[in-house]
């Protein structure tokens, strides 16, 4: 009777320890101690049922505990990384959050548009802007930006040039009284979720403008960008053994597409998914060349230029990218652009069940060539607007008597959104095949059908 009554005392001051807050491992020690004590040693390898509960209890606490440190690692929210079209420069703007960064901001004639395009966006305050390097189509808009909005900390290179643009760069950031600095590789800074490691240069050298670039590899969740300014192959080959992390969902083509740099080992290492090439449409430097555009396509990489597509935004919800135009099948180089060469490459191919692969020609700039019935022509716009995914004749259709009638150009149209484009348009490689369809005949049968003419191509 006396042994169970101090079992009973044993097990109650038990149950006491363990109310009382005391760790796990005190916890199981003070029960192996009262089970001692009430006369019912443990054997080697057996536990309380009380120990084994409370374990499970906070096994499923860690659980959740890893679960929850999973969720959070994971971003609520979007990133929006946004590359203005500011011709012959580079500036991209990143958001996310509510905060801001300015990268780089075009030339002279282009700083007014950066600022009027980034109050739009309500932008009132930059968290950071960085001056990649002091040329003045990548320095006058940030001297712009930087005299319409407050900013909280300017990165650049350190090294000095004698252009004005850069003693009005110097002058405003004395004046504004605003943070500066020189970063160093490595260096790792956060925008709201988002963060961004300087990749380059690994030296500052006061001979060199392009390679003092200040590049940075700006990451959110699963998804990362790269954006070197006008890095050169020297700079490249110095990320490159220096081993820092390149590899990017999106990358920035330094100096707009020159062949001076996205050197093909350089591109092996980065590996994206997507490339950007910032240039003016028709410049005098031939950008981008045809060696970058083989790259970009050898490495399977998506392709968007601000020269022909003009502002690009991607948006990362920090798992997938969505971007707010379609790439571009147009590979055709800076003299190719400003000669104005028909783009015939990437456009070909086969089209949906009955639709003419009116791509795989070139664009009628006479406005005359093919031959179709006018009628026939109408009637195949009508049953295009009416039915989605319904396939127009080609042109050469016979006409009732047999005869051929003259029209104005060929097109292709697109079902679903009731637009008509030049066969030569980007856009049109971008068509789900049933909703493309090839049309001879007027641009007005074809407003007259419905159809809006494409705003990239102007039909």
């Amino acid at each position: 009777m006396n042994r169970i009554r101090s079992g009973a005392v044993a097990l109650c001051a038990a149950l006491l320890l363990l109310l009382s807050g005391c760790g796990a491992a005190s916890d199981g020690q003070a029960v192996r101690q009262q089970a001692a004590l009430s006369g019912g040693a443990l054997q080697d390898g057996q536990m309380p049922e009380l120990q084994i509960a409370e374990q499970q209890e906070n096994g499923e606490a860690s659980t959740a505990g890893t679960e929850g440190q999973r969720e959070e690692q994971m971003p609520d929210g979007t990133l929006s990384v946004t590359f203005l079209d500011v011709g012959q420069g580079n500036a991209v703007l990143v958001e996310q959050g509510g905060a801001y960064m300015l990268i780089d901001g075009g030339n002279r004639d282009y700083s007014s548009f950066v600022v009027s395009y980034l109050k739009e966006q309500g932008v009132e305050e930059l968290a950071y802007v960085i001056a990649s390097h002091y040329d003045a189509d990548h320095l006058n808009g940030v001297v712009g930006a930087l005299h319409a909005f407050s900013c909280g900390q300017v990165l650049a290179p350190d090294y000095v040039t004698d252009t004005r643009v850069y003693e009005s760069f110097e002058r405003v950031i004395k004046e504004q009284d605003i943070a500066l600095a020189y970063p160093a590789v490595g260096d790792t800074y956060t925008l709201g979720d988002a963060s961004f490691t300087v990749v380059c240069p690994k030296v500052y050298d006061p001979k060199e403008d392009n390679d003092n670039s200040v590049g940075i590899r700006l990451v959110y969740g699963d998804t990362s960008f790269l954006i070197c300014g006008d890095a050169g192959k020297a700079e490249e080959q110095a990320m490159l053994d220096s081993g820092v992390t390149l590899e990017s969902d999106v990358y920035l083509a330094s100096h707009h597409g020159s062949e001076g740099s996205s050197s093909e080992a350089f591109m092996r290492a980065v590996s994206p998914s997507a490339v950007v090439i910032s240039a003016g449409a028709g410049n005098s430097y031939g950008h981008p060349t045809r060696t970058v555009l083989d790259r970009v396509k050898a490495c399977g990489a998506a392709l968007y230029r601000t020269d022909l597509q003009g502002t690009i935004t991607v948006t990362s919800d920090g798992t997938s990218l969505s971007w707010s135009v379609d790439a571009t099948q147009d590979y055709r180089d800076g003299d190719e652009v400003a000669a104005g060469a028909a783009d015939t490459t990437g456009t070909s191919g086969t089209a949906g069940a009955g639709v003419t692969d009116a791509a795989a020609g070139s664009t009628d700039t006479t406005g005359t060539s093919g031959t179709a019935d006018t009628a026939d022509s109408a009637a195949q716009a009508s049953v295009a607007a009416d039915t989605a995914g319904s396939a127009a004749q080609a042109s050469g259709g016979e006409t009732a008597a047999g005869g051929t009638a003259d029209v104005t150009g060929e097109y292709v149209l697109n079902t679903n959104t009731k637009k008509f484009h030049r066969p030569s348009c980007s856009s049109v490689a971008q068509m789900s095949p049933e909703n493309k369809a090839a049309f001879s005949g007027s641009r007005e049968e074809l407003i007259a059908a419905g159809y809006d003419p494409c705003k990239r191509c102007n039909p």
